[in-house]
Formats: C-alpha cells, structure tokens, sequence
C-alpha cells in the first residue's frame, strides 16, 4: 500500500518528467536537466524507500548494449574522444527511468499528451512559414541585375543593412532607403539549407530614384527547409516522424472516430505531419510511410494487409514529386551530393569493419584520424559528418559485437511491442492500445529512417524514442497478460 510519503517521491518525479516532455520538442539543454532531475528523484526515492528498481524485459539487453560501448570505448584508437561520448550512449537509461516512475496508465497518458501538446505548439509555427512564406526568393534576375554575380534563382534573402526579410515588400523597402554611399551587406541562404553572405559595393548600384532598377523578380520563400528550434532540420525531421507516427496510432484505433476528441488527436496528427513535411527529408518521409503501413497492418487481416501495399508505390512517387519540386531533386539521384557522400562513406565503413570488427575504432574517432583511416569523402567532399546509417555508424564505431548488442536490443523491444498491441486490442482501454500502436509505428519509423540517418548519434531523436520505450515498457508492466484490459 503506497504512502504519503512514497506518494511525494512519485509525483515530484513525474512532475520532472512532464517537464522533460514539455521541453524536449524544443530544448535540449531544458530537456536534459529536466530528465536528470527526475532520475535524481526517482532515485532517491528508491533508496530513501529501501526500493529496488522494478525489473522490466529490457533490462540486460540495454545493459549488454551499455556494457559493449564501453568496452568499445575503452579500447577505441582514441579513448578519451570516445569515452567522452559514453554519455549519449547512457540516455538508454531513460527507458529505464520513464518505467520506474510510471505507476499508472493515466500517467502514461498525460506524459504522451505533454509531449505531442508540446511538439504541435512548434509545428504550428513550422507550417505557418510554409502558408505565408519567408524571406525574399529570388525568381529570376535581369542581365543589368547588380545581384548578379551574388544571386542565383533559388537563393532566399533573409537579411540586408541588419534588417531581417520576412517579405519581398519588406526587401524593396530595405532597398529604397538604403544610402547609396555605403556597401549593401546581406545574408541568405541557398538550396534551403546553406547559409551565405555577400556585400555589394556602391559602384554597382542602379541610378539614383526615381529610375532606380534593381533588376530582380522575387517571391515569399517556401523552400526554406523547417528545423523548429533544433540546429538542423534533420533532428526535426526525424522527431517529428516518431510523434507523427504516435498520433497517428492513437487517431487510428480510436473508437469514434467523428467525435471531438478523435478530431483532435486527427488535428495535432495533420499539423507534425506538415511540419515532417516542411523539412524536404527524404528518407523521414519515406520511414513515415511505412510507419503508417505497419500500424495499418495490426489492425487488418491478411487480404487488407496485401490490398495496402498497392498504396505504397503511388504515396512514394507523390512524394517524389514533391520533393523534386520543392529541393530539385527525387529520392534519388546518382548526382546528389548526399547520395555520393553515402555512397563513399558505406564503402569506407564495410573497410574498416572488417579491419576492426570486434569493437571498432571506437565513436568519433573517424573525426580526428580520417585521413590514418582513409575516409574518401572526408578528402574529395570536404565534408566532414558521421556515416549517415546506424548499423553502419555502429559497426564501425562500436564493432560487430556493438552492432549485435544494438541489434538484440532492437529485436526484443519490437517483440514486446507487438505483444502489447496485442493484448490491448482484446481490452476496453482504447487509449492504451492506441499507445501501443502509435509507439509500435514511432519505432518502426526511426529504424527504418536509421537506415539512411545516423538517428541513433542525435541527442533529441534518441530522447523520444527512449522515452516511448519507457512508456512501452511501463504499459506491458501495468497490463495484464490476460483477461480484459481495464482503464486506469
């Protein structure tokens, strides 16, 4: 029977906890000491109780995982660097963590809205841009055009003489009082991702008002890839694709599906997907795609099941599309930068995994020895990143025995999902059992995207899909393996 006292220990840990769902759409750093507060609860908690932690099915494979790293870490080519890293690797223990302090599946339920309620407040503002625009994007620019040899059709201008662009109005307007006696300073970006600058210097501006002539055609911009407040739009793009997908499930086994609440979680479900949408991330979309498809799949019979899979071909060449239109290129194309770099990473990669297949050389080590070990991309790309794949990323880091512990701990957790979305179809809590899909489609989503993505190595990414692993975990705790499923 619970105390009053143990009653406090809980509440004051999953109050922590809600913090850290409130801030992790849009912090890290917020996030990140919200989690350690309430592990720090949590664990105090435990020992001021005289508790042991509760067990859960993932315990030794997350901490075979744990142990593997270190060990790689320790024998890495460069020990310090990688040992310095342990510490992403320990997020894990969020699982662990988020399961403890779960005691009800209310709390389950109220933790999942913090977070998706949080996420949608950011998606409002990302789909927003892409409704009104933002910045100037240039259309076409006259043979006389001073722009000229700065501008090309595409690039965006964010910002000139100081002044942020939010319109073309607003960049005519900079234009119209600039002092022609002083060089124009103004920043952009190109391809939606690439930030530049350039000064134009007096002698090239037009004649004075009014036959001043700019020579340029522009446009609100709407190719700006959307990365919310995170620091790239891939770490967007790849949270949003897990919370897309829990919101999806959740709508999808909803029982009434025309009443307001099923068309509020529809709502916040349609407004991540737009902002998923607004980042132009290739391999997100697709994972989302397949994402939806495998939570269709646990709610249809084997003849829906193939009947689905006709779906899949047009939604990819839709998006194909779309992609083209809005980046200038497709899911594919031998020519992509991206593509090549790949293309040359994954060759370096299986090289070295069999130079060092044990334990690796150790994480991130490749960012100081590339050119001891070889790394192509690194010499003629000159750009200098992970091995966009997590088995990859994995295996070179973290060796062959890294790469089965990672694969082990994957496996079991999808066992235990479909378990759960088993046996909360049989029971009245249509709220769990929505839990249970939507988190079933999240992870199917990230490790497919994981393919193409290094997902695993991005802080915020990884602190969402441990986080619904914990509230996974606490849910096959708090649900009977038989009889009806009663809510909480």
């Amino acid at each position: 029977m619970p105390t009053a006292t143990n009653d406090r220990w809980n509440r004051a840990a999953f109050l922590f906890l809600l913090l850290f769902a409130a801030a992790l759409p849009h912090s890290i750093a917020a996030a990140q000491a919200a989690v350690g507060v309430a592990a720090l609860v949590w664990a105090v908690g435990l020992v001021a109780r005289r508790r042991r932690p509760t067990p859960t099915p993932l315990d030794l494979p997350l901490l075979l995982f744990l142990g593997v790293s270190a060990l790689a870490a320790v024998f890495s080519l460069e020990p310090a660097l990688s040992l310095s890293k342990l510490r992403g690797t320990g997020l894990a223990l969020i699982v662990l963590v988020t399961a403890g302090i779960l005691t009800t599946r209310r709390q389950a339920a109220i933790l999942v809205s913090v977070l998706l309620g949080s996420a949608t407040l950011g998606a409002v503002a990302a789909d927003w841009e892409k409704i009104v625009g933002r910045g100037a994007e240039v259309v076409e620019l006259s043979p006389t055009s001073p722009f000229g040899p700065y501008l090309q059709p595409r690039d965006v201008i964010l910002r000139c003489d100081q002044n942020d662009i939010h319109s073309p109005d607003q960049l005519d307007e900079i234009l119209a009082r600039h002092d022609l006696s002083a060089p124009l300073a103004c920043e952009g970006l190109r391809g939606g991702i690439l930030p530049f600058a350039f000064t134009l210097p007096p002698e090239r501006f037009p004649k004075p008002a009014p036959d001043r002539v700019w020579g340029y055609d522009v446009k609100p911009s709407r190719s700006i890839r959307a990365r919310g407040t995170y620091s790239h739009f891939v770490t967007y793009a790849e949270v949003l694709l897990q919370l897309t997908a829990l919101a999806g499930g959740l709508w999808l086994v909803y029982p009434r599906k025309w009443s307001p609440a099923s068309a509020g979680v529809a709502l916040v479900a349609m407004l991540l997907a737009g902002a998923l949408a607004a980042t132009f991330t290739r391999a997100s979309w697709a994972a989302l795609v397949v994402a939806g498809l495998a939570m269709l799949w646990t709610r249809l019979g084997w003849r829906l099941r193939l009947a689905t899979l006709l779906v899949v071909p047009p939604a990819l060449l839709g998006l194909n599309t779309l992609l083209v239109k809005a980046r200038g290129v497709g899911f594919y194309n031998p020519a992509d930068l991206s593509v090549q770099y790949r293309r040359m990473m994954w060759e370096d990669g299986w090289r070295l995994i069999s130079e060092h297949p044990w334990l690796g050389v150790g994480m991130d080590t490749v960012l100081v020895r590339w050119q001891e070990l070889g790394l192509r991309a690194y010499q003629q790309l000159k750009l200098h990143s992970h091995f966009h794949s997590t088995p990859v990323q994995l295996a070179v880091e973290r060796g062959l025995l890294g790469l089965a512990a990672w694969l082990l701990l994957m496996g079991l957790y999808l066992w235990l999902l479909l378990g759960l979305v088993a046996r909360t179809r049989r029971g009245e809590d249509g709220w769990s059992h929505g839990l249970a899909v939507g988190i079933f489609g999240a992870t199917v989503g990230f490790l497919l995207s994981g393919l193409l993505h290094y997902n695993f190595g991005d802080s915020e990414v990884v602190m969402v899909f441990w986080l619904l692993a914990g509230v996974a975990v606490s849910l096959d705790r708090l649900i009977p393996s038989h009889a009806r499923v009663e809510s909480s």
